[in-house]
């Protein structure tokens, strides 16, 4: 197990989240797509998820948001999970899924909710490994999603 603690995310981690973003192609294709990083930000100003610093042994070490309940199905969402590329593969991912789905089992959830482009293998193969089942597609914006569930025992 990795030891992580989380901290709100603030506008003086911007620089931290851009080094995530550069090494992450894929997530920046598939997520940033054109839009600067304050623009994307701003996209998600409305909605009532929380931006998450991650830290090992105060260092940070990978960034996450998640949504509490969601507009779709009131229930928990993960948005995002960025990790420092020296530290993937480490257990650093799979321990901010463990701590989430406590979270969110505490408050009462049965299931958290995520959901990877149809194409994107590695992600899905990833979520898999984590527990998470595939549970159904869904078109948006002309996009084909896999959504995924991961049951809160």
């Amino acid at each position: 197990m990795v030891n992580l603690t989380f901290r709100p995310f603030e506008n003086e981690d911007l620089p931290f989240f851009q080094d995530l973003i550069s090494s992450s192609s894929k997530w920046r294709k598939n997520e940033l797509r054109d839009l600067s990083l304050e623009e994307y930000l701003e996209e998600y100003e409305g909605f009532s998820g929380q931006w998450r610093i991650w830290e090992k042994a105060g260092s940070s070490v990978a960034m996450s948001y998640h949504l509490e309940s969601a507009l779709s199905n009131q229930k928990p969402w993960l948005g995002t999970i960025l990790v420092k590329s020296e530290e993937r593969r480490r257990g650093v991912a799979s321990e901010i899924l463990n701590q989430l789905s406590e979270e969110c089992k505490v408050n009462g959830n049965r299931a958290i909710f995520a959901a990877v482009p149809i194409d994107e293998y590695e992600w899905a193969n990833f979520l898999t490994d984590c527990r998470f089942e595939q549970f159904k597609t869904e078109e948006n914006k002309g996009e084909t999603f896999l959504i995924m569930v991961r049951p809160l025992e």
